[in-house]
């Protein structure tokens, strides 16, 4: 008894002092951590240095820095590192004391279509600390650090003096983490609390960084799948998959070469295979069959063609009866036996009408017994499977997929095949144009072997190398802007230059000394000076499409999805109902509403809870619509025996105690709180006639707060918020007026001026005493020149139309031509918006022809074709993603588009 007694105490001690252990190891020790133990596997990079100033003097140093430098990932790295380092006192001082620190950058997909940075350092919790009291003493007046915790550890957060969040840091084990991604520094936590399974570590245990080398960059299959989903149209596709599950990471060193950015490693790759080139290989044979028109190439030249079937595809299912057939009727019967090692999978250019054109090119010794053997797998006479082009004979296979049943799941996208052979090389072509046109190729000698014109890159296809992957970048580059999302296809589309100033990339595996080494190199002409085509039209293609039953008329406008802060998109239909879309491209509700909405789309909080309501306004009715599609209390509103020609939102004070102010058909202005009782003073006040734009409120610095009308007449009027006239109000400005009158903070008088112009042409500036304070004509052609002031969306900018005919005149402020447009004479919509720094768009929409043309402030059109649309469109910049969101409505149709920053 006492043994046992002796045993429980024993378990319990070692117990205690293992539960012990941990706590202190998880919660107090500074554990040696590698800096990929708290980086995600599906960072689409990472790259290490432990010498961090050197590597980032000798990149910008280097000639490729000149491309580079054009990128906005190295602008952003670049303005990343001058921040850090001007918090940090300047002069270089935070790579000063990174040196000898291991430094990894990784970058990871933060949602669907974006990426952001991810830096850990090794430094101590002190040092980090030290850095972090050291940022704060010298951050500009007005921004901040705010500390909050997250699973015990400490996270600190910068905000600039906009209050907005830029970086998020926090320490665990010997790291500091740091990231623009607070979502990033969070994960890195849960990796250090719950352990690294998941991690980049678990890819590259083996491999210690070279402290002495200028970095390496670490890739994965994962990696490569993460990119791709997040830049191709389609995020989940077969060549996505194959990479996701693809069992393999290369740890590649830096290597700074003429005319060359170099990659070189070790590769880890999970199947056992001798990437030992095939003694025999002749590239001379196959460069005399590869077509000028190829955009890339995969080479395969290993020792033999079973050495090549180790190399496998596992996203591929094939038909199992499929398989089985090919089993037993090709390769059980010696199908492979005159085949080399060598394999070359080309994809073409377009041609014939047919797209995504794919040649597999196969060495043999002999190429009859395959043929005969793969006539005889198709087992039927039927001459259909079997034509004759320019003399040499085509095989035709059904089957989807033949060749990646044939080789392991390697070289997919043929739907169908066709089959010939030119000298002792087999050829599997997916379309039939793309087959005549490969043997149209060999018998012009319009070949990399023959061709004086073939491209220069093809020098880099290299016959030592057991694998690699050559894109020939200029061949290739309409096919990637094609295959991309429309925010990556208009961002490719703006640094076409940048891109295609590496004229090939390649990435090579070759088998040394017995290990697995890869090469990735960026080609480039050390001469390469890219611009950015910020002018240049882009052409956009929809990433999103919305139907209806109906024709739209009315909309798209912008709501905010109080749940998630999304936007949801308002439209009404020509039989007046009104539909909310989400951010998702669902509807949200639909709405049966009297007419055409006649106002702007607002939101209220009605019970002041956070929760917002929609507010618009038909002739007849305003109507209260909560998230539900539900009725607020008392809604719809109506105004008896009136027509409501206007409707305005005020809030005097943010305070939610809502005013409607109306104006009505016959001239005459309402004041209604938020239940829909018309207010003492206003019940109505009439200004005789209609007002041109919905009257306004304006809180006036040291004077005020002042109602405001213009009518179409001409007559300004000054309201105070009791309905009572003010100054020297009514005001006859002009005769007539087609525009609203626009705000505007004058910097040289330091006042709030009301700035419009009237019918003929005339600006005028008025102050809030009722006093004219500026008049100015323009020059006026003919008694058809229209005239019109156009606020930018946000009302905080403004410019001036003059249209004479079918010419297009675009002022600023200050009355000076910006650029000048021919147009069509008549039915023309106007549209400004401002989204700060240089990104100013002005959009012309056709409203006859139904299409719309947007420029920038230098007059150029941004895209290569307008858009349809058969009103106003609506354009919201997102400055995370550096895009605009660009949605139109034709026909029945809501259309969403993306246009890179």
């Amino acid at each position: 008894m006492k043994i046992w007694k002796s045993l429980l105490i024993l378990i319990f001690l070692i117990l205690f002092a293992a539960s012990g252990y941990w706590v202190y190891h998880t919660y107090f020790s500074s554990r040696k951590l590698n800096n990929l133990e708290v980086v995600s596997n599906n960072a689409v990079f990472v790259f290490e240095t432990a010498q961090l100033g050197t590597t980032w003097k000798t990149l910008t140093e280097d000639p490729s820095w000149e491309i580079l430098k054009t990128f906005p990932g190295f602008q952003k790295l670049s303005s990343q590192l001058k921040a850090l380092d001007s918090l940090s006192g300047g002069g270089s001082q935070i790579l000063e004391k990174l040196a000898g620190r291991q430094t990894s950058i990784s970058l990871h997909p933060t949602g669907i279509e974006s990426f952001e940075l991810l830096f850990t350092v090794n430094l101590s919790e002190d040092e980090t600390l030290g850095l972090i009291e050291e940022l704060k003493s010298q951050i500009p007046t007005g921004s901040q650090f705010q500390t909050r915790t997250y699973s015990d550890k400490a996270v600190f957060e910068y905000f600039n003096t906009d209050n907005t969040q830029d970086w998020s840091i926090t320490h665990v084990g010997d790291l500091a983490i740091i990231s623009e991604s607070s979502f990033l520094v969070e994960e890195a936590i849960r990796f250090y609390v719950n352990g690294n399974t998941g991690s980049f570590f678990d890819l590259n245990k083996a491999e210690p960084l070279n402290n002495s080398g200028l970095g390496r960059l670490l890739l994965s299959g994962k990696s490569i799948g993460s990119l791709l989903k997040g830049v191709r149209k389609e995020r989940e596709s077969a060549i996505i998959e194959s990479f996701d599950i693809l069992n393999g990471v290369v740890a590649l060193d830096l290597n700074l070469k003429e005319n060359e950015l170099e990659f070189s490693g070790p590769v880890f790759y999970g199947d056992q295979v001798n990437f030992t080139p095939s003694i025999a290989a002749n590239l001379g044979s196959i460069q005399n069959l590869i077509p000028n028109q190829t955009r890339s190439i995969t080479q395969i030249n290993l020792e033999s063609i079973f050495e090549t079937q180790k190399i496998s595809n596992r996203a591929f299912s094939g038909r199992s009866t499929l398989s089985g057939e090919i089993q037993r009727k090709l390769i059980d019967r010696g199908f492979f036996d005159s085949f080399t090692g060598e394999l070359y999978f080309l994809e073409l250019e377009n041609s014939g009408g047919a797209t995504n054109n794919k040649v597999l090119l196969a060495r043999t010794n002999s190429t009859e017994t395959p043929i005969e053997l793969l006539k005889e797998f198709l087992s039927t006479e039927n001459e259909s499977n079997q034509e004759f082009y320019q003399g040499q004979e085509i095989i035709y296979i059904p089957e989807e997929e033949f060749p990646a049943h044939i080789f392991e799941g390697k070289f997919q996208g043929f739907i169908q095949t066709f089959v010939s052979s030119q000298n002792d090389i087999l050829i599997f072509a997916n379309t039939q144009q793309a087959m005549k046109s490969i043997l149209d190729d060999i018998r012009l000698e319009n070949t990399w072997g023959k061709s004086s014109r073939s491209p220069q890159e093809s020098q880099f296809l290299n016959p030592t190398s057991g694998f690699d992957k050559l894109f020939l970048v200029d061949l290739i580059w309409d096919s990637w802007v094609a295959d991309t999302n429309p925010s990556w296809s208009s961002f490719l589309q703006k640094y076409s230059n940048s891109f295609r100033s590496f004229g090939a990339i390649n990435f090579r595996i070759n088998q040394i000394q017995g290990n697995q080494i890869g090469t990735l190199t960026f080609h480039y002409s050390s001469e390469a000076k890219p611009t950015i085509q910020s002018n240049e039209a882009i052409s956009l293609s929809p990433s999103n499409r919305i139907s209806f039953s109906n024709s739209l008329n009315y909309g798209p406008k912008v709501i905010i999805n109080y749940q998630d802060k999304t936007e949801d998109i308002l439209v009404q239909d020509d039989q007046n109902i009104l539909h909310v879309i989400n951010a998702a491209g669902k509807e949200v509700y639909s709405k049966q509403l009297s007419g055409p909405i006649i106002s702007d789309a607002f939101q209220i909080d009605y019970y002041k809870n956070g929760k917002l309501q929609l507010l618009v306004a038909t002739s007849d009715y305003l109507y209260g619509i909560d998230r539900l599609g539900n009725p607020l209390p008392n809604y719809p509103i109506k105004i008896s025996g009136k027509q409501i020609h206007n409707l305005n939102l005020v809030d005097y004070s943010n305070s939610k105690d809502y005013r409607y102010f109306i104006s009505t058909t016959n001239g005459d202005l309402y004041l209604l709180d938020k239940t829909g009782i018309q207010l003492e003073g206003w019940n109505p006040l009439s200004v005789k006639s209609k007002t041109i734009g919905p009257p306004a409120f304006y809180r006036v610095p040291s004077k005020g707060d002042f109602m405001v009308s213009l009518s179409e007449k001409g007559q300004f009027h000054l309201f105070n918020r009791r309905g009572e006239l003010q100054t020297k109000s009514p005001i006859q400005l002009a005769d007539s007026f087609d525009s609203k009158l626009v705000a505007w903070n004058d910097p040289s008088s330091k006042t709030v001026l009301l700035v419009g112009i009237s019918s003929d042409g005339e600006v005028i500036h008025t102050n809030f005493n009722g006093e004219v304070t500026y008049r100015n004509q323009l020059v006026k052609g003919d008694r058809d020149h229209e005239f019109l002031i156009i606020p930018s969306s946000d009302e905080s900018d403004f410019i001036f139309i003059s249209r004479q005919f079918n010419e297009v005149q675009v002022l600023d402020r200050n009355e000076q031509l910006i650029f000048n447009v021919r147009a069509s004479a008549e039915g023309l919509a106007y549209q400004y918006f401002d989204f700060g720094a240089s990104r100013q768009l002005v959009a012309i929409t056709d409203l006859t022809q139904g299409f719309t043309y947007l420029y920038d402030l230098a007059g150029k059109l941004l895209t290569t074709m307008p858009l349809e649309s058969v009103g106003p469109i609506q354009i919201s910049y997102q400055p995370g993603n550096g895009q605009y969101l660009i949605r139109t409505i034709s026909g029945k149709t809501l259309t969403e588009f993306q246009l890179a920053d």
